[in-house]
């Protein structure tokens, strides 16, 4: 029944993408996309307004109305023929076949970063019919934390229960209509064109992100983290651009808003193409010579790329100020400053100005890092810089077109100067906003800098794909992109097992998963709904913490620290490990039971205990932790004996 759900959200897009195309002059393979884009700003706009839920009924009935007006000829700009661009069927016939099988293969979430917002965030706007900002979860979301990509999954699952695949699935339904835009380059009825397209799409992520050895099941196709679409969404902007020779801006306008909504570097991304696609319209009027009579609506156009992005950053960000208690006006961090100011004194220190040796060491690092570390499957970054530089510059050197050269050769140009840019800005974080042992590893360099050179591989590869249009250089180009593709194909095959995909991967991969829901399920029987309950599993960095947050919403998982401190963590008495151990939390036994009866915790869950925490706080517990000794447990508040009593155990057992 899920699927049959989630296929009614899917005909709802087909709706509106089939107007697009009947009614505007889009190339019918980018309409799924803007579809898409408009839909996520849609939910957005509703989920910061409070309305999320009738703005879903709503969305359903002018998709209804929306086949009604495309059927009918009347007004129609672009014949019914048009839907039979191999790109359109293909997209919702892949869609169709996604959904199938991940209703089938049921894949879950299982990173960090899914447990701490995207899979929560996905859970608690099901669960609550709005938006995370405010809700009941033990841990304040921050401005990074934006809804376009989280109210599209909740966009394929409005109709029957949550499901975790839902949400992946929609994900990946996003990338597939970015992939089938591609195909909008290609000619109707020239399959050596637009089946390497799909499939280059298909394998960029897998060659961009996945680096070094592969030891375990890639949640790649089967993720909730914002990074491939916010990098895809950025490139997808682009390539609608200069594969819609009619030039229409209003594809890009959605996808730039939407990509200012997916996450907070979107609004870097999104002003690196606004700039790219409004250098490229001034340039071609320089080059025609036209009289400023005929500037006025292109350079309006422009104007509204850049007005739309600016509306869709603040418009969070005033959301934020009026609806959440979080500081918006600083990147937060280490240095506590405003964006502008970072990026003034990043640049400040960059020229020369009052430079630190932090400054000097962390960007040598990033900068020695994109030409030796190992973080894509073809190299280091400096090998993936190179390929897109080379595909653009390649269809401005083949092609005959004047536009189309100028329009590759600047793209090589400023894609470069603005990975540049974005590159620094990246920088900065590390700079002025990560603590320390972050900065100093460099760790997690690799994820920021995977959405730029995604989008810019995937805007140079639709320059390729339209310069194919052209006699004199379309056999060449086929064939170089074909084998392009199938080299791809192959160095993910050789480094990447089918069987460590969620495509071959077995149930194994999610065996943890299955255990630790299976202990939330019968922690909720045990405690009231109302009730918080105190987490403790000794040894923990806080990923279990988060883990179980997720696993027992819309129960409450108290945040197990005290303030400014990790959740989770190991619990001993004062001495007992070293000082500055992360997460370590040195009470007594008295400040323990304080910590927790303050925090309104009538049930302590103890989901894995050890020698330490039995040591130091076993006269708390009435078994004096007999419980918790092989397996986890749960412990209720005796007010009488003013210890906690045994109240089952969860999991199994040994």
């Amino acid at each position: 029944m899920e699927l049959l759900f989630s296929y009614l959200s899917l005909a709802a897009l087909a709706g509106f993408a089939v107007l697009m195309v009947r009614r505007t002059a889009l190339p019918a393979p980018l309409a799924p996309f803007a579809a898409l884009c408009a839909t996520m700003l849609w939910f957005s706009a509703a989920g910061m307004l409070g309305v999320l839920v009738p703005a879903g009924w709503a969305y359903f009935a002018l998709a209804a109305a929306a086949w009604v007006l495309s059927v009918r000829p009347a007004g129609a700009k672009q014949p019914a023929a048009a839907l039979g661009a191999p790109g359109f069927a293909a997209f919702f016939v892949l869609a169709a076949l996604l959904l199938a099988f991940f209703a089938w293969r049921q894949p879950m979430f299982s990173t960090w970063d899914e447990f701490s917002f995207w899979g929560t965030a996905a859970r608690i706007v099901k669960t609550s019919g709005g938006l995370y900002v405010n809700a009941d979860i033990g841990w304040a979301w921050v401005g990074t934390h934006r809804p376009a990509l989280v109210v599209l999954g909740w966009f394929f699952q409005f109709f029957g229960g949550y499901a975790e695949w839902r949400v992946l699935a929609g994900y990946d339904i996003l990338l597939i209509a970015i992939f089938a835009a591609l195909t909008a380059g290609c000619k109707k009825g020239a399959p050596r064109q637009w089946v390497p397209a799909l499939g280059f799409g298909f394998l960029l992520p897998f060659v961009v992100t996945l680096y070094g050895s592969v030891t375990r099941p890639t949640d790649l196709y089967a993720s909730a983290l914002s990074d491939i679409p916010l990098g895809l969404t950025f490139g997808g902007a682009l390539a609608v651009y200069y594969i819609n020779e009619k030039k229409a801006l209003w594809p890009s306008v959605l996808a730039l808003a939407a990509l200012c909504l997916e996450k907070d570097t979107g609004f870097a991304l999104a002003l690196v193409a606004a700039e790219l696609i409004a250098a490229d319209g001034l340039l071609g009027l320089l080059a025609e010579k036209a009289p400023l009579r005929r500037w006025a609506r292109p350079a309006a156009g422009w104007a509204g790329l850049f007005i739309a992005c600016g509306l869709s950053f603040l418009s969070w960000q005033k959301y934020l100020a009026v609806a959440s208690t979080a500081d918006t006006s600083n990147v937060g961090g280490t240095e506590q400053m405003g964006m502008a100011e970072m990026v003034i004194t990043g640049v400040k220190e960059l020229l020369g100005i009052g430079r630190t040796e932090k400054f000097s060491t962390i960007m040598g690092g990033l900068v020695r890092a994109l030409f030796a570390s190992k973080t894509t499957m073809a190299g280091p970054f400096a090998v993936v810089i190179a390929l897109a530089f080379a595909m653009a510059a390649g269809a401005a050197i083949l092609t005959k077109d004047k536009t189309l050269r100028r329009q590759a050769g600047l793209f090589a140009v400023l894609g470069t100067a603005g990975f540049a840019a974005y590159f620094f800005f990246i920088g900065l974080t590390y700079v002025y906003v990560f603590r320390d042992e972050v900065s100093d590893g460099l760790v997690g360099f690799e994820r920021y800098m995977y959405p730029y050179l995604l989008g810019w591989l995937l805007a140079a590869a639709a320059l390729v794909l339209r310069a194919m249009g052209f006699e004199r250089i379309r056999g060449l180009l086929q064939t170089g992109f074909a084998a392009l593709t199938l080299a791809l194909a192959a160095l993910v095959w050789l480094r990447l097992p089918f069987s460590l995909t969620v495509f071959g991967g077995g149930n194994a991969a999610y065996a943890q998963r299955w255990a630790t829901r299976d202990e939330a399920r019968q922690v909720q029987a045990a405690v009231p709904e109302d009730a918080h309950i105190f987490f403790v599993s000794q040894g923990d960095d806080g990923s279990r913490w988060f883990l179980y947050s997720y696993e027992l919403y819309p129960w409450y998982l108290d945040y197990s620290g005290t303030e400014g401190q990790g959740g989770g963590g190991t619990f001993a008495v004062p001495g007992a490990l070293e000082e500055d151990t992360l997460y370590y939390h040195p009470y007594t036994a008295e400040e323990l039971l304080a910590c927790i009866r303050e925090r309104g915790c009538d049930y302590v869950f103890i989901e894995r205990s050890d020698d330490l925490f039995a040591a130091g706080y076993a006269a708390l517990f009435s078994d004096g932790l007999a419980g918790c000794e092989n397996q986890s447990a749960v412990y209720a508040w005796n007010e009488a004996e003013g210890q906690f009593d045994f109240v089952c155990n969860v999991g199994a057992k040994g």
